[in-house]
């Protein structure tokens, strides 16, 4: 959420929508031109990857691009259990591989901008 701040210091968290409402005509049409340059820069930048260590359909945590390791070893910490209840499972009753393949942990790498990578996935600590 963006965060206005005044020139006497004070600041206002405001959602997008809110403060699009506020510009006028002219601001709306800088905003756009410099958003299209922005989203143009970002896009062509190079991308960094961030190692999803997941299990199932959720993602237990993500590591830095240079973490490779570190997400290894968390892959390798929750494989044996989750494979032994999986594997359980499926002599029990059998289903689809595929299935039986996405229910176990795995490391899914996710390419991503320079941009997100700093924002969205890993923000600098205040």
């Amino acid at each position: 959420m963006p965060e206005i701040k005044c020139h006497h210091g004070c600041s206002m968290s405001v959602g997008t929508d809110q403060w699009v409402a506020t510009l006028t005509t002219t601001q709306m049409r800088y905003a756009c031109q410099t958003m299209g340059k922005k989203i143009k820069a970002a896009e062509e930048a190079p991308k960094r990857t961030v190692w999803r260590v997941c299990r199932g359909g959720l993602c237990e945590a993500n590591y830095r691009e240079d973490e490779y390791e570190k997400a290894a070893d968390h892959l390798l910490r929750i494989y044996k259990k989750r494979f032994m209840s999986e594997a359980a499972d499926w002599i029990e009753k059998p289903r689809g591989h595929l299935n039986f393949e996405r229910d176990l942990p795995h490391i899914t790498p996710e390419h991503v901008s320079q941009i997100e990578y700093e924002t969205e996935w890993f923000p600098a600590k205040l």
